[in-house]
């Protein structure tokens, strides 16, 4: 299952405080869901994610091991990212709750006094927009973000070959005119294929020998992850030719949670492939072309983001990952 988020922030800032520290100006966060590290960042020959290993993770770093240590679904696995604190269901496969404490997308458009529309958020899942803000008394709706769905929803189509495809570029589409016409500062995008919730409807399906619901839905596993490498490398070059977002912007490439590594291959547990996340940052103040080896975890994203782009993200309790810091 393909899903992709993105955020708008420029990363040029350093930990340290020094009088000439240039702070990210824009966030541009990418997030593929259930994509197992084996299959991407930690392939050997990176044969679905050309793109990103040889072109881009020279420029920035990449963390071998970063891991989602709680539910590995969807929308709680989104919140903890976004609020950089686990948040908890108890099943987490149906429920939709609102996070109970404040997003990146409310710490960013606070802090930087505009309404929510400075952030913008398409997902090709409409059940995401419950992650788009929080309840909490000194934040909530007036701080959310612009989001932006496909007129369907991803259980509406079935797994036909390029299926995916039209799935991902239409919502892809209507991301790029709304980022290159607005600009906004912070920008999430999720791509999502709609696989794992496919799982959950064949939950009974009998597997073949990599159990990922029969060959159809093996190939467009695979080939999810090739239209994500497709899309982020197009998504990094646009930036590049913009005036003002190259070389202000802040890129972070990752995953929310994977899919099982053995039997039957949805998502949803404690094994190594549902854990085991994708990484990289990209931009200024972070160290290019490093590898870190220091165990990290989803709830670390916001407030790392937030040291980066001065961004105070005071209910968070994940840590500050400065191993990436130049």
């Amino acid at each position: 299952s393909l899903s992709v988020i993105l955020s708008t922030a420029v990363p040029t800032a350093k930990e340290s405080s020094s009088d000439h520290q240039y702070r990210p100006e824009n966030l541009f966060i990418i997030v593929v869901n259930g994509v197992r590290y084996g299959d991407a960042f930690g392939s050997k020959n990176h044969l679905y994610t050309e793109n990103i290993w040889t072109k881009l993770r020279p420029l920035g770093t990449i963390c071998t091991k970063f891991y989602n240590f709680e539910l590995t679904y969807p929308i709680p696995a989104q919140e903890s990212l976004l609020t950089g604190v686990w948040h908890i269901f108890k099943n987490p496969l149906s429920e939709t709750i609102r996070p109970a404490l404040p997003t990146l997308f409310e710490y960013w458009s606070k802090t930087r006094k505009e309404s929510g529309k400075c952030c913008y958020f398409a997902s090709s899942k409409k059940k995401l927009k419950i992650v788009t803000h929080s309840d909490h008394k000194e934040y909530g709706e007036t701080y959310a973000p612009v989001f932006e769905t496909n007129s369907y929803t991803s259980l509406d189509t079935s797994f036909e070959e390029g299926k995916t495809e039209v799935i991902e570029n239409a919502i892809y589409e209507k991301a790029v005119a709304y980022i290159f016409k607005h600009h906004p500062s912070f920008v999430y995008l999720n791509l999502g294929s709609g696989i794992g919730d496919e799982y959950a409807r064949w939950g009974t399906h009998e597997c073949s020998v990599d159990g990922c619901g029969g060959a159809d839905l093996l190939n467009a596993y695979y080939e999810s992850i090739i239209l994500f490498d497709a899309i982020v490398y197009d998504l990094w070059d646009r930036i590049q030719h913009d005036t003002i977002y190259k070389e202000k912007s802040l890129f972070i490439i990752l995953s929310d949670h994977g899919r099982h590594t053995e039997s039957f291959h949805g998502y949803g547990d404690n094994c190594e492939g549902c854990q085991h996340l994708n990484f990289l940052a990209i931009g200024p103040g972070i160290k290019k072309n490093f590898i870190s080896k220091k165990k990290r975890t989803l709830i670390d994203i916001c407030p790392t983001v937030g040291a980066l782009c001065d961004i105070p993200t005071p209910y968070a309790k994940g840590k500050i990952m400065k191993e990436l810091f130049e």
